[in-house]
C-alpha cells in the first residue's frame, strides 16, 4: 500500500465547504491539486459557478486548515510531473473527464463517498427520500393509492401515466388529476411528444405535459381552495418543478408508491415539515 506522501488528490474546488473537508480528512497528509483555470476553462458548467473562488484563493483557505501537506494550482505541467502518484479525485464528471483525457491507463481512484455539488451525476441522481416512513400496513392508504392507478390509467400520456389525488384531514377526497398533454389531450398525437427525445430523468422541464400535481394545484388554485393541512397522494415521487411548489402549500404528508427523489425535492418537502410516506403495495397486510 502506498503512503500518504505518495497520494495525490485532484479536485475541483469552487468554494471550501463541510463536504469538501470531509473528503480531505479523509486523505490527511497527502498532497491536493485544486485544479486551475486551464481545466475549469474547459468545462462552461464550472466557468458558470457562481459560488466559486479563484483556484489560489480555494488554496488559500484549505492550506490554513493544516490538512495536507502541501497544497497546490493544478497546471497542465504540474500534472504531467504527478501522474507516478496514487491518484485520488472526487467522483464526479469533471473529474471523469480530466483522467480520461490525461491521466488514461494512470491509477486513479474515484472516492463517490462525498457530495460536493451539482455535478451532471447528482442532479440524476435517483435517491429515495431520507427519513422516509415505509407504510405497509394501512389499507385506507393502499386504497387510496389504488384509485390514484385508476385516475392515472385515465392520463393519455405515453410516457408515463400519474395520478394524484388530494385528502382532507377527515380522509376524505377533495380532488383527483392526472398527467395530461397540453394544450389539449391530442397534442401529443397531432405533433408529437417532446420528452421522446430525452432518456429518462433527463431535461425534465422539456414536457408537452401539465403534470398530476400541478393539475391538483391549478385546480385547488381555480376553486380558491387552500390544501393546508391536507395530504398528497401520488403514484410517482414528484419532479423537483412539482416538489417544490407543494412544498410551500402547507400540506401536512406526502404519499408515494414508486420513483425517487431528484435534486432538492424531497429536502425542500421536508425542510416544509411535509411527511415524506412511501405505501408498500405489496406487503402482505397483518
Amino acid at each position: 500500500m502506498k503512503s500518504k506522501s505518495d497520494t495525490a488528490v485532484i479536485a475541483y474546488v469552487a468554494s471550501p465547504h463541510a463536504g469538501y473537508l470531509k473528503l480531505f480528512r479523509a486523505y490527511e497528509g497527502s498532497t491536493l491539486y485544486v485544479l486551475g483555470d486551464e481545466f475549469i476553462r474547459q468545462f462552461p458548467a464550472l466557468v458558470r459557478n457562481l459560488p466559486a473562488v479563484t483556484p489560489e484563493e480555494s488554496c488559500k483557505m484549505i492550506q490554513a486548515l493544516c490538512i495536507f501537506r502541501e497544497v497546490h494550482v493544478l497546471t497542465l505541467d504540474v500534472l504531467k510531473t504527478i501522474q507516478h502518484l496514487n491518484i485520488v479525485m472526487p467522483d464526479e464528471d469533471v473529474s471523469h473527464a480530466v483522467a480520461t483525457k490525461y491521466l488514461a491507463g494512470k491509477c486513479v481512484t474515484f472516492d463517490d463517498r462525498w457530495k460536493l455539488r451539482w455535478d451532471w451525476g447528482a442532479v440524476h441522481a435517483q435517491r429515495r427520500p431520507e427519513g422516509e416512513r415505509v407504510v405497509s400496513v394501512e389499507e385506507f392508504d393502499r386504497e387510496i393509492m389504488r384509485n390514484a392507478y385508476n385516475v392515472a390509467n385515465r392520463s393519455p400520456d405515453w410516457w408515463r401515466q400519474i395520478g394524484a389525488i388530494l385528502v382532507d384531514k377527515s380522509g376524505g377526497v377533495l380532488l383527483v388529476a392526472f398527467n395530461q398533454h397540453v394544450p389539449n389531450e391530442q397534442s401529443a398525437y397531432l405533433y408529437g411528444d417532446p420528452r421522446s427525445n430525452f432518456e429518462p430523468g433527463d431535461c425534465i422541464e422539456v414536457s408537452g405535459a401539465l403534470h398530476a400535481e400541478m393539475g391538483v394545484l391549478a385546480e385547488a388554485a381555480r376553486r380558491r381552495f387552500s390544501p393546508e393541512g391536507c395530504d398528497l397522494y401520488v403514484t410517482t415521487f414528484p419532479c423537483p418543478p412539482c416538489a417544490y411548489p407543494w412544498a410551500h402549500t402547507g400540506i401536512k404528508r406526502l404519499f408515494y408508491v414508486d420513483g425517487y427523489s431528484l435534486v432538492a425535492g424531497a429536502e425542500t418537502l421536508q425542510a416544509n415539515d411535509v411527511e415524506i410516506i412511501r405505501v408498500d403495495m405489496t406487503s402482505p397486510s397483518p
